[in-house]
């Protein structure tokens, strides 16, 4: 995956960079270092980031769905 794409998915999860590497359990440094090249070679983002990504998204929306109904639910009650 391409930094940009990266970035963008960030992004559109709403979360940064700081914010990506506590939710998944990995050093700041390590995350911040996609990306970037070192002595003449681009350090690669992992294959699982961009699922791992996504799942988050769906997780959120799950949560939030969830939350509503809930509350809906207590409405009801």
């Amino acid at each position: 995956m391409e930094k940009q794409r990266f970035m963008d998915l960030l992004k559109s999860a709403n979360i940064n960079k700081k914010e990506f590497a506590k939710i998944a359990n990995i050093p700041y440094g390590t995350v911040n270092n996609w990306g970037l090249k070192r002595q003449g070679k681009i350090m690669a983002i992992p294959n699982w980031v961009e699922p791992f990504i996504h799942y988050y998204l769906k997780a959120k929306k799950l949560e939030y769905i969830t939350d509503e109904i809930c509350e809906k639910l207590q409405e009801i009650i």
